[in-house]
């Protein structure tokens, strides 16, 4: 079997990030960390739309993204009155952060891509072709050629250079002022760093035995992109009903006592979540087993959905299938395995808490250093 056919598992629908970032932030600024901070109460000016759009054209010319994809978020048209005002608080909750999924990053220009990455990385067109900016791999470890098995085995991803982009992009606006898209721009490179923590964001397979073996010489290629992509889908799932949980073991206490650390450069977040891949890995596949790699289990088309919350809160000792609300009966057998699966459900809270924990200390991080200076006259926009 050539390797070179493994590329197809980048080519797949892999660039989900986390489920909804914005969610995440909501988490974030329930805690008592975010009564600490004045400048959220302060109130931005608000563009007017057809200056929004004007402004969206003009930066997305400059630095590659498809303005049409991003949603205007003034209400009002240009001279219809009093200019629309914003708290900080309010443009952070409006949406924003989860803005770079909605498919400002996909369809781009070969010079968005000077290095061609999106030949690895889902193509040129449709939504996995914004996954070269959303993710990176940096290479196979030839001390781990298993654990770090990825087609090319060179590093291929522009996440890095997007995150240094957004950031001059952002420091710019605010040094001018221009609040509104200073922190509209840092929330999309927030998004950028928050991706690189997710560990199928930098380790295309975190599991060996995620993989169709026993279809190695039959259909292997795309049964492999099937498989991965469920795996992905399914830890998605678990963490974003994690972050939602409204009982005590959620993750909420992971977004407690976050202090705001310095940004120290994307590589380090990268290893963080790559770090992480092996044990979250290995933890779905306690859960899920062979399920997964079912052709009749297609989670990103919405079949064969898992009821994640039951399996977050199970607690007895005797995990039953039907417990699971896995839809195809055929299949529950086979995942229901007890000690195995509720083992697996501990370590992927506590490897995920450890993940939303660093994320909510760089974010706070990023926006102390960005937006303390703010003073009143920010309210008027001088």
């Amino acid at each position: 079997m050539r390797f070179v056919l493994l590329a197809a598992l980048i080519s797949g629908p892999n660039a989900f990030a986390w489920n909804s970032h914005q969610d995440i932030l909501d988490r974030i600024l329930l805690e008592p960390e975010a009564g600490l901070r004045s400048y959220l109460s302060i109130r931005i000016p608000v563009p007017c739309q057809e200056e929004e759009r004007k402004e969206l054209v003009s930066l997305g010319a400059r630095i590659f993204f498809t303005a049409s994809k991003v949603p205007l978020l003034s209400k009002k048209p240009c001279g219809s009155g009093k200019p629309e005002t914003l708290s900080v608080a309010e443009l952070i909750g409006a949406g924003v952060v989860d803005e770079p999924d909605l498919g400002m990053d996909q369809d781009l220009p070969d010079e968005a891509d000077p290095r061609g990455d999106r030949k690895w990385m889902g193509g040129k067109t449709g939504p996995t072709s914004q996954g070269f900016r959303h993710m990176v791999f940096p290479g196979i470890e030839w001390g781990s050629p298993i654990r770090t098995l990825q087609i090319p085995f060179s590093a291929v991803g522009a996440a890095f250079e997007r995150i240094e982009t957004l950031r001059e992009v952002s420091n710019a606006y605010l040094k001018g002022g221009n609040f509104f898209f200073g922190i509209r721009t840092l929330l999309w490179r927030e998004h950028l760093i928050q991706d690189l923590l997710q560990p199928f964001h930098s380790t295309q397979v975190p599991e060996i035995r995620m993989l169709p073996w026993k279809d190695l010489f039959s259909g292997f290629v795309a049964r492999s992109s099937h498989a991965i992509a469920n795996y992905h889908y399914a830890y998605e799932g678990l963490a974003l009903a994690m972050v939602k949980s409204p009982d005590e073991r959620g993750v909420q206490e992971c977004f407690k006592g976050a202090a705001a650390r310095a940004y120290a450069g994307a590589s380090e977040h990268l290893k963080l979540g790559r770090s992480k891949a092996a044990p979250v890995g290995s933890a779905l596949f306690s859960i899920f087993g062979d399920y997964l790699k079912s052709k009749s289990v297609n989670l990103p088309e919405g079949v064969g959905q898992i009821d994640y919350y039951e399996l977050l809160n199970a607690r007895s000792e005797s995990l039953e299938a039907e417990e699971l609300k896995l839809t195809d009966a055929s299949e529950r057998s086979a995942i229901a395995r007890n000690e195995q699966v509720l083992e697996g459900v501990k370590t992927l809270r506590s490897e995920t808490c450890s993940l939303m924990h660093e994320l909510t200390s760089v974010f706070w991080g990023d926006l102390d250093q960005a937006l303390q200076g703010m003073s009143s006259s920010s309210k008027t926009g001088k």
